[in-house]
């Protein structure tokens, strides 16, 4: 359309019957008509409007058109007249769609009055009364709950004619102006969002929404029955009926699913969410069955790649070939001792900052990604694709370690013999921590003795493989398995040592041991050990990492988890945490 002046301009917005919340036109007939225009306040007045035509207000906050950065587009900032334009446009213009909305933008401005909500509050409402659409057309019925939606905040707000907006909407619940989804979405808005609802407007939505989730297709039920959910708490009522349905809803989704791995795992764990929450037993039990077997159709593929970056493939290399030599020093020209302690003091791993760090390429800025856990159930504290934490684990900590502990054994300076022997002698595992009871039976831990198989068959497989240029991760299963135990062990008798709190009394009065990862956040533990061995040995033993504990307690782990490298980790922490000094305690009974 081809403005020539403003009054035209004026003329069409006073004529727009256009109900759409978004006008995607208006903004190209105003700059149009600014462009071509000479006179410069004609201008200025043109860019106002162009601005007025871009400023977007959704559920009564100002949503700007871009944004970069700090910087958005547009801004309050740019309408530099103290919005006296604004004023007169708000004063003169009578179609109520436009006449809310320069109501609403001055409301929201520095000039803020309660004169301009009313009137936006008033204009709306006419709005919304004498609309006509059909209830199929889904971008109308959007607009109507957009529209609502700022009506019902600025009344809210003010405290102006919030009666009258909840009840015309009311009035609407059996009538076909709207269609479901859009009813729904602004009970669930009200609810939500109101201020002191009366009650019986609860009641009502509840009462409709619990008739009509028997008439519903499966596009608007599951909403419906979350709605019900809210709608029950706030009235004091059971939710265990809605949580059941939502169940069944899920289940249901199945039969007209043909791929059965990811999206069978994704209703069944949702199912059985719902059945907990509904205290259903059998069904619970039915659906736990039922996820189990869908874990064996998801195929977690892994994807390889090449990084074709020449500085960074340069400086890797740069660091493997210091790496390897420098190691090569330390067995030439150390003893065992300084191996050893090369493991505990070198800088072998990533800082505690970077743990719970995510990277997300940006390729994937488009898709949703679902983190699965070992066991193939998707794990919740983590959503990104790539942590840091552990892919420099991966590709540098470990075959760092490995340099050191296999040119170690090659030497004869590393063994199970040695390795004991630096432990008795140089570890707070080495005291002798059993005594003799009341009835002169020996009571306690002898760390040593409880450490020596693990570590035994871990030098045995290891010599064996060396020797075969192989790897037979079914000869690490003893001994993974058995320091992973024992490590937790471990840092229960350093916690006690220290006056750490070890258990805990629960409400009902039972005792109950803290957990691994509430041992390792106590204070007098961070004192005593640095923030990165604290944050190796969460990524080790937690769901912050590799969870070990959980994954061999619950035999999660598979022969091929059990490799050469989850134990060189595990001898390293045994180290770490063992590198500490205490006098020795008379054995005299606790």
């Amino acid at each position: 359309m081809d403005f020539q002046n403003l009054d035209e301009y004026y003329s069409y917005l006073e004529n727009d019957t256009d109900f759409k919340y978004f006008d995607l036109n208006t903004y190209k007939y105003i700059t149009a008509l600014r462009d071509k225009t000479e006179d410069e306040n004609t201008k200025k007045l043109c860019s106002f409007e162009l601005f007025f035509a871009d400023f977007s207000i959704k559920k009564g906050v100002h949503i700007p058109k871009f944004q970069s950065g700090a910087n958005a587009y547009p801004t309050l900032e740019l309408f530099d007249d103290n919005f006296d334009y604004i004023k007169i446009r708000a004063n003169n213009v009578k179609n109520p769609k436009y006449k809310a909305k320069y109501n609403h933008l001055l409301w929201l401005s520095p000039k803020k009055h309660i004169e301009f909500a009313k009137q936006a509050i008033e204009n709306y409402l006419s709005l919304l009364q004498n609309s006509s659409f059909s209830v199929d057309d889904n971008l109308q019925c959007l607009s109507f709950a957009q529209y609502f939606e700022n009506l019902f905040v600025l009344c809210q707000t003010v405290n102006y004619k919030k009666d009258d907006a909840i009840n015309y909407f009311v009035s609407l619940l059996e009538s076909q102006k709207l269609n479901e989804f859009t009813k729904y979405s602004l009970m669930e808005f009200i609810v939500t969002n109101g201020k002191k609802i009366d009650s019986s407007i609860t009641q009502t939505f509840y009462d409709y929404s619990k008739k009509s989730i028997n008439e519903l297709d499966s596009r608007v039920l599951e909403s419906y029955l979350n709605l019900l959910v809210i709608l029950s708490q706030k009235l004091n009522l059971p939710t265990n009926e809605f949580h059941e349905k939502l169940g069944d809803y899920h289940i249901s989704q199945l039969q007209t699913e043909k791929n059965q791995g990811f999206i069978a795992h994704h209703y069944y764990t949702n199912a059985l969410e719902e059945y907990k929450k509904a205290n259903n037993k059998e069904k619970i039990e039915q659906t736990a069955v039922l996820l189990e077997q869908a874990k064996k159709t998801i195929d977690l593929e892994k994807v390889s790649f090449e990084l074709e970056d020449e500085n960074f493939n340069k400086a890797l290399n740069k660091w493997w070939d210091f790496t390897k030599e420098e190691t090569t020093q330390l067995i030439e020209k150390g003893n065992d001792k300084n191996i050893y302690g090369y493991l505990i003091l070198e800088n072998l791993f990533p800082k505690a900052a970077t743990l719970n760090e995510e990277i997300k390429p940006v390729m994937l800025d488009f898709v949703s990604t679902i983190t699965f856990d070992i066991n193939k159930n998707i794990s919740k504290n983590k959503s990104g694709v790539i942590n840091p934490y552990s892919m420099h684990i991966d590709n540098f900590s470990i075959h760092h370690i490995w340099l050191v502990v296999s040119k170690g054994i090659k030497s004869g300076k590393i063994s199970f013999e040695s390795l004991i022997d630096y432990l008795k002698n140089n570890s707070w595992y080495g005291h002798d921590f059993t005594y003799l009871d009341t009835n002169n039976e020996t009571q306690g831990f002898n760390w040593i003795e409880l450490l020596s198989p693990s570590l035994q068959s871990f030098f045995v497989q290891t010599e064996i493989d060396i020797k075969t240029n192989s790897h037979n991760p079914q000869g690490y299963i003893l001994a993974i398995d058995s320091l992973v135990l024992k490590f937790e062990g471990l840092l229960r008798e350093l916690s006690r040592i220290i006056g750490a709190q070890t258990i805990e009394i629960k409400d009902s009065g039972t005792e109950e041991r803290i957990g691994f990862e509430k041992l390792l956040d106590n204070e007098k533990l961070k004192v005593l050990i640095p923030e990165d061995d604290i944050a190796f040995f969460k990524f080790l033993f937690t769901s912050n990492g590799m969870n070990l504990r959980n994954n061999i307690a619950h035999c999660f782990f598979t022969t091929k988890n059990y490799t050469s490298a989850v134990m060189l980790l595990l001898i390293v922490a045994l180290l770490r945490l063992g590198n500490y000094k205490f006098k020795t305690r008379e054995k005299n009974p606790e």
